[in-house]
């Protein structure tokens, strides 16, 4: 059937215009994400920043690991790049919000690419860019506590950095299944999914949740020759993630830490508050964030309309699509409640703000796939319509401004960054000129938190006091608003 209205432009100029628009649009992204990486030079020390750093400076990053392991933390991946990080000087944690972004973008970008290449889509590699960055974008924008998760050291390692990992797992799980991997690519499944179950007790649950649906649909859904690779990939991650996970129960710095908050971990009513804290997020993400949402869908739509043109590709049915979408939300969901059980299990209580961050990575994903897809299926009564829209692509190059929007608010929080920056650093310098002078207690300008994150406070004997002073050498630490 012949559309009713046809496309001043032919085919080729409108694909061209298409890219034109895209080319705009990664631009506009790139300058938004260069001011938060921007924004993360000004990132300093706080709160278990010092016990990190205070530890790997006394034990060196093996025994640093080991003791932590026994004293304090469950966490062997994360304070073991800490340690990586250290070896680059105090200075290193001002770049690497900075580098966790870009790695985000170009990993995640890879992985789209190669997704297109498995459902045998030519598409420009520019598409796939452009989704990890607006993928990246919108999981800052909407970040639940974005100091937390991005720009204090201890809170990204634990929640975002693994997300990198993550990607790299699909990434490999892609290039076996597109090219074929011949050699030890069980052995880096199960390194890969070890080390992210160690940069916390939320990733954990939240990985295993990923790769035993994964496998189990697999079994019952995926058919050819893909089964048997996928299902033979999928048991070494789930191996990796189990054993991290026992790992990471049997830490005796875990019965430490519940002394200490007099908790104990509990069985009781974990499946309904997981399950009801897990809608809570979900529906606190549609309602806080409307604007947002409603963007990344239609610009992910428009995207998916003009890049793939056959639906049948993707859909080869109505159920086929109706199934897709009932499995992608049930998936996000249980991902989402794995993400809440942790804490749950442990404390009773919801999770932080900062492990939200893998509920926000799922949320924009889904969005994302959802938009994606809807574009895609809109051929189905779109193509009846226009041979092709143009207006779409007026509508996606407004749309691209948007990010801009966000940038500028960054931006202009820049100086209050830069203050406090500046103010760290006077401290900083003030405590080491004294201590190379042989003072061992001293009083020092007092920061207000930031983030909600605990900063040194009047009583020396407080924790981040305590771990200060290792880190700067000292027998004590007091801050006070007004210096005597």
């Amino acid at each position: 059937m012949k559309p009713h209205f046809q496309c001043p432009l032919d085919r080729q100029k409108t694909n061209r215009l298409f890219y034109t628009a895209l080319v705009f649009a990664s631009l506009f992204l790139s300058i938004a994400l260069a001011v938060y990486v921007y924004r993360g030079f000004y990132s300093r020390y706080w709160a278990d920043d010092y016990c990190h750093s205070a530890t790997l400076q006394e034990y060196g990053i093996a025994r640093g690991v080991l003791n932590s392991y026994n004293n304090w933390s469950n966490r062997f991946s994360a304070i073991f790049f800490v340690g990586i990080s250290e070896l680059f000087g105090d200075k290193a944690i001002s770049f690497l919000p900075g580098l966790v972004i870009a790695l985000t973008v170009l990993i995640y970008a890879y992985l789209f690419h190669l997704l297109f290449l498995l459902k045998k889509c030519k598409v420009n590699f520019l598409v796939s860019f452009l989704i990890s960055q607006i993928f990246t974008f919108f999981l800052l924008l909407m970040s639940p506590n974005l100091f937390q998760s991005i720009y204090w050291r201890a809170g990204m390692i634990s929640y975002f950095a693994p997300l990198i990992f993550l990607g790299l797992a699909f990434v490999i799980l892609c290039v076996d299944l597109t090219y074929g991997i011949k050699k030890y690519k069980y052995v880096i499944f199960f390194l890969l999914s070890f080390v992210m179950g160690g940069f916390s007790e939320t990733f954990t649950v939240f990985q295993i949740g990923i790769w035993c649906i994964l496998w189990i649909t697999t079994l019952i859904f995926v058919k050819g020759q893909n089964k048997d690779k996928l299902k033979k990939d999928f048991i070494p991650l789930i191996l990796g993630a189990l054993l991290s996970l026992v790992i990471v129960l049997m830490a005796p710095g875990n019965f430490v830490r519940l002394n200490q908050a007099h908790t104990e971990l509990k069985f009781t009513n974990l499946i309904p508050l997981s399950l009801k804290y897990g809608w809570d997020f979900v529906y606190d993400s549609i309602k806080s964030f409307p604007v947002p949402n409603f963007l990344l869908f239609a610009q992910m739509s428009i995207i998916g309309y003009h890049t793939v043109q056959d639906s049948s590709k993707f859909f080869q049915s109505k159920n086929t699509a109706r199934n897709f979408f009932i499995f992608l939300f049930l998936f996000s969901y249980i991902l989402i409640v794995c993400v809440a059980a942790p804490s749950v299990f442990t404390m009773q209580t919801y999770p932080e703000e900062r492990a939200w961050m893998l509920g926000r990575f799922v949320t924009v994903l889904t969005i994302i796939v959802t938009g994606f897809s809807a574009g895609i299926l809109s051929h189905r009564w779109m193509d009846r319509v226009v041979d092709t829209c143009l207006i779409s692509i007026i509508i996606l190059l407004l749309l691209s401004i948007y990010p801009l929007k966000g940038a500028w608010a960054e931006w202009q929080q820049l100086p209050q960054w830069q203050a406090i920056a500046q103010a760290w650093d006077e401290r900083h310098a003030d405590i080491l000129k004294k201590t190379a002078s042989g003072e061992t207690s001293l009083i020092v300008p007092a920061f207000d938190s930031i983030g909600s994150v605990a900063e040194l406070t009047a009583d020396p004997h407080y924790w981040v006091n305590v771990c200060a002073a290792e880190y700067y050498g000292l027998e004590e630490i007091t801050a006070l608003e007004v210096l005597p």
